[in-house]
């Protein structure tokens, strides 16, 4: 049996022609592909400007470095993120010089828990990071009467959450800013990189302006030119302003190539996104039967799942353990990992102390959750085989 990975990168036809295209125009800096692609993203997300890097975790930097710039954080600043999320979500915060303060998720959804959230906030909280996990959008309208309440910025990460939806508004709409990520496997993917998206000018302009080494040519001409063109704004300064720094930045751009696949992913959104859902609705039906024993995913009727993974978490009435499912599925091929521990790592152990008892939802989920592919890669040859030895494992320890 062929391995049933977590993820799947499709490159069809479409992303071929844009890539040669792009190595034609013997451009690969960006261009016309890297600027088409952040328009149409964040067009797709209701929001005016797209500025594309490296990573969803550059993404998650460049958006706090902005903040830090407007706001005049200092070292001081409390940022609040969930206790469930990929380590990038935190480790952001913490390679800008801000503190973080975790959040405990709700037990459904494994989302930040609004209810948890207010109890956090001090005097030195001045932004959330809400995470969509797995794709599973949070409850933002929760979290922007408590932004707006105490007058915090919000950064959403959306990193595993293209095109989701609360009550018809897109994910990353909603706070200031939104951090997404196109590495390998997420559901709009771009090999390497990320996207930052905003509606606000001022932001976009130090976002292009971070991306590139600080410098101070920050319109979208730049990103667009196809070399032949001249920006009258360049040489209006004693120094072309693309060679003119006005800020300590980073080095976190892509390229054609990236733009070129980003863009073709994009026109495949339709077809990815529905087969995505099919399968996880595929998975749910085939083992809800199993619902005493394991917890499977749910969202309430005014959200948009995209899921990116298949989460499970197994119950008390199982009589096994997390770790014994997780082999019974690894040794027959089907790959699994666990769903996004953070308060248990080694290096989080070192810098906060064992706090994970002071977050029990999320150590419930550390202990006994796990997920599983649902992506578009998969056919139904794949969500079978998937199937039948999740329920062979689920009989074999169960006492009727």
């Amino acid at each position: 049996m062929k391995k049933i990975g977590v993820g799947h990168a499709s490159v069809s036809e479409i992303e071929k022609k844009y890539v040669l295209d792009a190595l034609e125009n013997e451009r690969l800096s960006q261009g016309k592909y890297v600027s088409k692609f952040e328009k149409n993203f964040a067009n797709e997300h209701d929001l005016k400007y797209g500025v594309m890097c490296n990573s969803g975790t550059t993404a998650l930097q460049l958006a706090l470095a902005t903040l830090i710039e407007t706001e005049k954080w200092d070292h001081n600043t409390e940022v609040l993120v969930p206790a469930i999320t990929f380590i990038a979500t935190s480790n952001a915060c913490i390679h800008m010089g801000l503190k973080v303060k975790f959040v405990d998720v709700d037990p459904i959804t494994y989302n930040m828990n609004p209810r948890e959230l207010e109890k956090n906030i001090s005097k030195n909280t001045k932004c959330i990071i809400p995470v969509h996990t797995f794709g599973m959008p949070c409850d933002m309208e929760s979290i922007m009467e408590i932004a707006e309440k105490y007058n915090l910025r919000v950064i959403e990460d959306c990193a595993e959450a293209h095109f989701a939806k609360v009550n018809g508004k897109k994910i990353g709409s909603f706070g200031d800013m939104a951090a997404f990520s196109t590495y390998v496997a997420h559901t709009i993917t771009t090999g390497i990189g990320g996207i930052v998206c905003t509606d606000n000018r001022e932001y976009m302009e130090i976002l292009r302006s971070l991306v590139a080494h600080g410098r101070a040519c920050t319109c979208e001409r730049c990103v667009a030119s196809d070399g032949n063109q001249v920006c009258p704004k360049r040489l209006q300064t004693e120094i072309d302003r693309r060679f003119m720094f006005v800020r300590l930045g980073y080095s976190y751009r892509v390229g054609e190539i990236e733009g070129a696949l980003g863009l073709a992913q994009l026109e495949r959104k339709d077809e990815i996104m529905k087969k995505r859902h099919e399968n996880a609705e595929y998975l749910i039906k085939n083992l809800e039967e199993f619902e005493d024993y394991i917890q499977l995913p749910k969202h309430p009727n005014n959200v948009e799942h995209t899921y990116m993974m298949f989460p499970i978490v197994v119950k008390e009435r199982l009589n096994a353990s997390r770790q014994e499912f997780v082999e019974h599925l690894e040794k027959r091929n089907i790959e699994t990992r666990p769903m996004l521990p953070l308060l248990n790592q080694p290096i989080y152990k070192e810098l906060f102390g064992n706090i994970e008892e002071q977050y029990p939802i999320a150590k419930m989920i550390d202990e006994k959750g796990f997920y599983i592919g649902c992506h578009h890669g998969m056919d139904k040859d794949d969500l079978d085989y998937v199937i039948e030895n999740i329920k062979d494992f689920i009989k074999s320890h169960v006492f009727y």
